[in-house]
């Protein structure tokens, strides 16, 4: 991978010029070890920025798309690991029973913005070890159809008691009347989400939004229904009145981030009220707050006692039915004093006036606390960028993965992740030409953040091992894929192996070095061995 590095007076210039493109044709890093495809991650650095692992899954705008591969970078911009491709979203680290693992959902979407899934739970060596799942509940799909699993696309969240919390969807028909453009028997979107058993998918626990219209009234929901009430007409088209887009386990319950009432609900673990915080300019919240957020995603919870916590907001500001609208995405930080019942905002993210960006959908704002740092992190959803700010509020790390308008994430974030895949490395090797005797050979081992260069073996045949070989040569390791140069007119056989210093973390199986100059029927010939020796 050749990554576009900008550095120190650059980042403010280099990324800003290409938002906009005619064509989905941004660039993607290939290989000649496997088949992965990342989108290319254009970066921009400045400043000391935190040293992990970025967590991307790109989603592209074309419907006959089947996805992209949940994929991990590092600070260069260069591939660490990819997975399997296919409609995934959500990707991210987590802890489970003391140990980091990687989660992400995959699963079919729909048109209203949800989906229906299944989280797959995998270890430090890219092992999956469980895989979650939603048995149907009675739910009802905007299309008529059931589904083997209901898990929706925008949480699924690990908590410290080994169990996960899953987002879900059901549309039902309900009153609403009380809204100016309301009408009885309108179809709506009831948001709701699950406590799950982690080991034994048993569902411990269930909340429905519209169960709870005591305290979400369906008339204080933003999101209007349309001038004639076409938004809850039908089935196929409901009203989607509360989004829930993201639940956050808590001391006491749980955190839920209802978008389209603009507002922070405390739950308690019996799904009772605690308090609401209410980002509305009309404050319809329990507490006193001034700070403004609207339409947003991401809501979390540090530093929570008794007395007080700390929520970090993903501010979109862009009103959903009007895409028209120039509002400018933030981050912001709301010091909550639950002994006063006041929130303040000590801490608001922006683009300081450069290339303001627009989340018309999605985003996520992370503190990256594992670093000792106050640094954040804000992704932009439908606005194919990333940034880091430092304590003080400066960019120090810029990100783009694709052109506006065809690329998209719906959480960017980043992680001290360290992981050694229980597969083995790979290597390929090739003639640069049939002009020359010069030997190619292309080493890389997807996942492996632990090794730092490369040692080449040749051997006599596929049973040899690595302890018959003879050292060829050592390579440092140069981003995902090494190429290495050998003139050995008499190697045929080679083994790679993977080492972190002087210690060996695994070996390639056996390949075997093309011959310079061969006709067609020597490959055929060559290939046909090949197949019977593997069949055997």
């Amino acid at each position: 991978m050749r990554p576009l590095v900008f550095l120190s007076g650059l980042l403010l210039c280099s990324l800003g010029g290409l938002a906009h493109h005619d064509g989905p044709d941004w660039p993607a890093e290939h290989f000649e070890t496997g088949t992965w495809s990342p989108p290319h991650l254009l970066l921009g650095k400045s400043g000391n920025y935190n040293p992990g692992s970025i967590f991307i899954n790109v989603r592209t705008n074309i419907e006959t798309d089947t996805g992209q591969a949940p994929t991990i970078y590092d600070n260069d911009g260069e591939m660490i690991w990819q997975g399997v491709r296919r409609k995934t979203m959500d990707f991210k680290m987590q802890k489970l029973f003391g140990e980091d693992v990687i989660t992400y959902w995959d699963g079919e979407t729909n048109m209203l913005g949800y989906g229906y899934g299944r989280v797959h739970i995998l270890d430090t060596s890219y092992k999956e070890i469980y895989v979650i799942t939603l048995p149907d509940q009675g739910f009802v799909a905007n299309d008529g159809k059931k589904r083997e699993t209901y898990v929706d696309v925008h949480e699924h969240l690990i908590t410290p008691k080994g169990n996960i919390i899953v987002s879900a969807i059901n549309i039902t028909q309900g009153d609403t009347s009380m809204r100016p453009e309301g009408y009885p028997g309108a179809w709506i979107i009831d948001c709701l989400f699950y406590e799950i058993d982690i080991k034994t998918n048993e569902i411990l626990f269930g909340w429905s939004a519209y169960d709870h219209r005591e305290f979400l009234p369906l008339e204080r929901s933003k999101l209007d229904m349309g001038s004639n009430g076409e938004h809850g007409e039908s089935q196929v088209k409901p009203w989607d009145a509360y989004h829930i887009n993201s639940i956050q386990y808590t001391n006491h319950g749980y955190l839920v981030s209802v978008r389209y009432f603009f507002a922070a609900l405390y739950l308690n673990f019996d799904g009772t009220k605690r308090w609401m915080l209410s980002g509305a300019d009309d404050n319809e919240g329990d507490i006193q707050n001034d700070a403004h957020f609207a339409w947003q995603h991401d809501m979390r919870v540090f530093n929570e006692t008794d007395d007080s916590m700390v929520i970090t907001v993903f501010d979109n500001d862009v009103p959903v039915r009007d895409l028209t609208a120039t509002h400018e995405s933030t981050g912001v930080a709301v010091h909550v004093d639950l002994k006063n019942m006041t929130g303040t905002v000590f801490r608001h993210v922006n683009s300081h006036d450069h290339d303001p960006a627009e989340a018309k959908t999605q985003g996520s704002l992370q503190l990256l606390d594992y670093n000792n740092t106050a640094h954040m992190l804000a992704s932009y959803g439908s606005f194919p960028k990333f940034r880091e700010f430092d304590g003080d509020g400066n960019i120090v790390m810029m990100g783009q993965f694709g052109y506006s308008g065809h690329a998209q994430a719906y959480r960017t974030l980043k992680y001290p992740w360290h992981a050694i895949p229980h597969y083995p490395p790979v290597a390929v090797a090739k003639y640069l030409s049939k002009y020359t005797s010069d030997i190619y050979v292309y080493m890389s081992w997807n996942g492996c953040t632990e090794y730092d260069n490369w040692n080449i073996y040749s051997v006599s045949g596929f049973e040899s091992t690595i302890d018959q070989g003879t050292l060829l040569d050592n390579h440092r390791r140069n981003g995902f894929e090494t190429s290495a140069s050998l003139r050995d007119p008499n190697a045929k056989f080679l083994i790679v192996e993977a080492l972190q210093g002087d210690k060996s973390l695994r070996v390639s199986e056996v390949i075997e070095v093309p011959r310079a100059f061969e006709d067609k029927n020597e490959k055929s010939s060559r290939f046909l061995r090949q197949s019977l020796r593997g069949m055997n």
